[in-house]
């Protein structure tokens, strides 16, 4: 009984606090202003992160206000650890050890700077010159061409804005590439020119460790799957970004990994 006397009084002491401050001029002004000051602060720096969005080029999310702030509340909070490689350790340690990558040197330097957003995934330095854009472009398109058998160039079903690697019709569907839709891979023309692809683990492994990429930091998550409504599926965890080439050289190391994403996802070892 005394414990409620005691909670009566305080509250009754803090609606007295409360009269005194609300009829206090000064305290009006300061509560009268306060919404402002906090709107003062707010939009300029919303302006700014928004701003940042859209110096990372059109990706999945629609490239306006709407995709900045659905990408802000919906997909940053479910945002995932991208450099373990233990997911892979553990698929390959069950009997998943098949690799289809061949030569893969360490990349020289540290990795890129990335965008602060889950999507899109993209990189804020170490970009290449336009020419290195180019030739990256015209490589990537004599493989598709070159591969007719297995795959077709199609619109990304994950980027929107960029066209994919996609396995035919014709070709007899993997687990993975079931579960990507046919997907194999894309690579970011309208911006940055990194590429998006799916490796098998014991590759994701090597390209991760050698510095070549890292996951996408929604891979593995249900976020796309929950919002919409079971229409899309999960990510899988061999979804991963490779950063973009700077030189030729690179441009021969990131297209050998394109090849290896066409085998895993395809199934098949005639990648031309």
């Amino acid at each position: 009984m005394a414990y409620f006397i005691t909670l009566a009084d305080q509250t009754k002491d803090l609606l007295l606090r409360s009269n005194h401050l609300l009829s206090d001029p000064r305290s009006r002004i300061i509560l009268a202003t306060l919404p402002a000051a906090v709107l003062a602060l707010f939009i300029p720096a919303a302006y700014r992160d928004y701003q940042s969005f859209l110096a990372l080029g059109p990706g999945g999310p629609p490239y306006n206000v709407i995709g900045w702030l659905a990408v802000k509340l919906c997909f940053n909070p479910f945002r995932r650890e991208m450099f373990s490689t233990k997911p892979y350790d553990e698929k390959v340690t069950a009997g998943e050890d098949t690799g289809f990558l061949e030569d893969l040197p360490h990349r020289k330097g540290e990795r890129p700077l990335m965008g602060s957003f889950a999507a899109p995934q993209r990189q804020r330095n170490q970009l290449p010159t336009q020419e290195t854009k180019d030739k990256l472009m015209a490589e990537y398109g004599d493989l598709l061409t070159q591969n007719t058998h297995l795959v077709d160039r199609v619109p990304s079903i994950l980027e929107r804005f960029t066209d994919a690697a996609h396995v035919r019709d014709a070709v007899p569907l993997t687990p993975v590439a079931k579960q990507l839709k046919r997907e194999i891979c894309h690579v970011h023309g309208t911006s940055d020119h990194s590429v998006h692809v799916t490796l098998a683990p014991a590759d994701c492994k090597r390209v991760i460790e050698a510095g070549w990429g890292q996951r996408f930091p929604l891979s593995g998550s249900t976020v796309f799957r929950n919002l919409s409504f079971g229409r899309m599926s999960v990510l899988p965890l061999e979804y991963v970004l490779i950063y973009a080439p700077r030189d030729e050289e690179e441009i021969r190391i990131v297209m050998g990994i394109i090849k290896a994403s066409v085998r895993y996802v395809t199934g098949l070892g005639d990648v031309r």
